[in-house]
């Protein structure tokens, strides 16, 4: 605020808070977020796992042929 007291020094004139809870408002609720939360730390553990599988499959040593005589 400046030393007048009516008119706010920032750029936004004060709309900023008023904005913020409007967007608050408009947010899913608290059980939603949370759900939504959860759901998103399945799929990192999901892709977590198939990472951990490809890593696996590549770090095994390269299987050798069989020799096979030919006549």
């Amino acid at each position: 605020m400046t030393d007048s007291g009516t008119k706010p020094d920032c750029c936004c004139l004060g709309a900023g808070p008023m904005l913020t809870e409007i967007l608050r408002r408009l947010g899913p609720s608290e059980s939603v977020s949370q759900h939504f939360r959860a759901a998103q730390l399945e799929v990192l553990k999901g892709l977590r796992t198939m990472l951990d599988e490809h890593i696996a499959a590549r770090s095994e040593p390269p299987r050798q042929g069989t020799k096979i005589p030919v006549e």
